[in-house]
């Protein structure tokens, strides 16, 4: 892990966006599994394993996709767009999610990955993205607001985690 995964190619971007791919699934585990152990970023109590990621971040749906992030010589995180609900009425409305390694925060990459998502999307008309975010998760909060994305709905106490009482706020963008 860690530096050993290198980026498939060069480029002028601070990262470098490209398809998620399988032999990636263990930087990726990395990457969620420090906001797993130090955060509310995700409501996940226990180790994540490769195979749970591969659910995460495979889908059977052409619809819906995961990207990985390079950066600074390494895998630095991933985005994805995928399914909000199973039913029919949902199917141009996905969500999004955004997680970069902890040291490579506060950096504009979240950014980049978000309009890579949404470009994506775009191509694939898709017409309202959810980001569902922890209320306490106060720097993807302001991403996704910064971005255009205002909060449309708040869970209040619907997670418990670190022993304490956890909202989620839902935050929309409508892409046409």
């Amino acid at each position: 892990m860690g530096n050993s995964v290198m980026p498939p190619s060069g480029g002028n971007s601070p990262i470098e966006i490209v398809e998620m791919r399988k032999e990636w699934l263990g930087e990726a585990a990395r990457v969620y599994q420090w906001y797993v152990d130090n955060s509310t970023a995700t409501f996940q109590l226990g180790p994540t394993s490769e195979a749970e990621m591969e659910g995460l971040l495979f889908f059977a749906k052409e619809r819906y996709r995961s990207f990985a992030a390079f950066g600074e010589g390494r895998f630095i995180g991933y985005g994805i767009v995928t399914q909000f609900k199973a039913r029919e009425a949902y199917d141009t409305t996905a969500e999004v999610t955004v997680y970069f390694d902890h040291g490579a925060t506060g950096k504009g990459y979240g950014a980049l990955m978000v309009a890579h998502l949404e470009a994506w999307a775009r191509e694939r008309g898709l017409h309202a993205l959810l980001a569902i975010i922890s209320g306490e998760n106060e720097a993807s909060i302001k991403l996704f607001s910064r971005l255009g994305y205002p909060e449309c709905a708040r869970y209040r106490e619907v997670g418990r985690k670190f022993d304490r009482w956890v909202d989620v706020v839902v935050h929309e963008k409508i892409l046409d």
